[in-house]
């Protein structure tokens, strides 16, 4: 049973569907201010989650987001490094369709070292259902592939066989 007051409670439901319609707006919407509107809030996401993966971890891990993407460099994005071989990437990518260009907020889950790969995560579901919950699951099956090379002895830079991350 949670700790929490109800009153608490009913405040996250709220917060939480206010947020989930706030981007399911902006990523319904594939212009590029828009989809940058989400990348930078996929970026607010990201730096807290950090903060509560480096709380657990203490400094056992290397863990670290780079700057907030900006309007204008070439391709807007930002990497979340877990360790020393493991990166997931945020970025927003331009597609060209018969009735314009189309923009979409990309992730892939890189691995360093000796076997690693770049693995695309993303977006293969509609933009609309980024959530809080699925940049978490995406960053908790990247963090657990370093936790089983690291356990396992094996290549800490392998996401072995083209792993997936959880979430996307």
């Amino acid at each position: 049973m949670s700790g929490d007051s109800f009153q608490q409670r009913v405040a996250l439901l709220r917060a939480s569907w206010t947020e989930r319609r706030q981007i399911k707006n902006l990523a319904g919407i594939h212009d590029f201010d828009s989809q940058l509107d989400l990348l930078l809030t996929l970026h607010n996401w990201a730096e807290s989650a950090t903060r509560d993966i480096a709380a657990v971890y203490g400094e056992a891990l290397a863990i670290s987001v780079s700057p907030a993407p900006a309007a204008e460099t070439a391709s807007p994005g930002f990497s979340v490094t877990i360790g020393d071989n493991y990166t997931v990437t945020f970025a927003l990518t331009e597609r060209r369709r018969m009735g314009g260009i189309r923009w979409f907020v990309a992730v892939s889950v890189g691995s360093g070292g000796p076997g690693g790969s770049i693995t695309p995560a993303g977006p293969e579901r509609k933009n609309g259902q980024w959530t809080r919950s699925r940049l978490e699951d995406i960053l908790l099956s990247v963090l657990g592939a370093y936790e089983r090379a690291h356990s396992e002895g094996g290549r800490p830079g392998s996401l072995g066989g083209g792993l997936r991350a959880r979430g996307a």
